[in-house]
């Protein structure tokens, strides 16, 4: 039977599974896209972009979408200002239901001390992992596209720019400077005998992905918090970042970023895989990635 939002966060639910954990933080994307789109509904008469609007500035809607929520009227339609509140109410109610799950997961006692993972962004990956059907790291690390598939390395002989593709994928066409946005005259020849490897490509030549897309979102978005937070993990990223600028010349320096976040997200997963799996008293193998053995591990 379905229910509704403001039903979810009841206690009769108990502890949300690896399914119910997905679906609340649907019903919570679903409530946050519905307010947004109201709200910018709102947005357009408040600026005088839709018929019958007053044209005030940016600064003036902002305040009046706030005298929306607190139960006022703005001079919109009353049944779009009650809507956008009902949006807003749903959206905090999932919210609050997510939180209270994730306090209950067996991985966020763990979780809690990462500095950059806060109880949402926690549901959003928690959502997409199954920590029973990954019997090593490397199974997260597949499952959320960090993995990574044999390639083939191209070097340009006039501007040095180095770039890797899968197998069975040929450049064609100009490419930009390695320094720079402009167009390089020179051409992409694969490097003989420089065997790589490479993050898998959304599709694989027009198949079906090989990871979960949504799970690489949300370990993307969990590194970007983590760096900007200065988490303990940055010292993976830092590390890496710092061998790669030595090493790989012809790197462009966003390459090199990607590079040392893959290695910083892979870092985390692996703790994160070792923390759940002790938390629910699953078997562990031993912590093989990264071997930094300069670096302290992270709580």
């Amino acid at each position: 039977m379905a229910i509704s939002v403001q039903e979810v966060d009841e206690s009769s639910y108990g502890v949300y599974e690896a399914a119910e954990l997905r679906l609340l933080y649907q019903l919570y994307e679903e409530a946050q896209r519905t307010r947004i789109a109201h709200g910018e509904r709102l947005r357009a008469i408040f600026q005088g972009r839709a018929m019958g609007g007053t044209g005030s500035g940016e600064e003036d809607a902002d305040a009046l979408l706030k005298e929306v929520l607190s139960g006022g009227h703005a001079g919109a339609p009353s049944l779009l200002e009650r809507a956008y509140r009902r949006a807003m109410d749903d959206e905090q109610s999932a919210a609050d239901a997510l939180r209270s799950a994730i306090a209950l997961h067996p991985a966020w006692p763990w979780l809690s001390t990462v500095k950059g993972i806060g109880h949402l962004l926690a549901a959003r990956l928690l959502s997409r992992l199954d920590v029973t059907r990954a019997r090593t790291p490397s199974a997260f690390w597949a499952y959320c596209g960090l993995g990574t598939i044999p390639g083939v390395a191209y070097k340009c002989s006039v501007c040095g720019l180095e770039v890797a593709y899968p197998i069975g994928y040929e450049p064609t066409g100009p490419h930009n400077k390695k320094a720079g946005a402009s167009q390089c005259q020179g051409r992409l020849e694969s490097m003989p005998g420089a065997a790589t490897r490479v993050a898998p490509r959304r599709t694989a030549l027009g198949g079906r992905a090989g990871y979960d897309a949504r799970a690489r979102e949300s370990c993307f978005l969990v590194g970007m918090s983590m760096l900007r937070c200065r988490s303990d993990y940055r010292s993976y990223y830092d590390a890496e970042r710092e061998k790669l600028a030595s090493l790989r010349p012809g790197w462009t320096p966003k390459r090199c970023h990607l590079s040392a976040l893959r290695k910083m997200e892979k870092a985390f997963l692996r703790d994160l895989w070792i923390a759940w799996r002790q938390a629910v008293n699953l078997p562990i193998v031993a912590p093989y990635f990264p071997n930094l053995s300069a670096l302290s591990k992270p709580r």
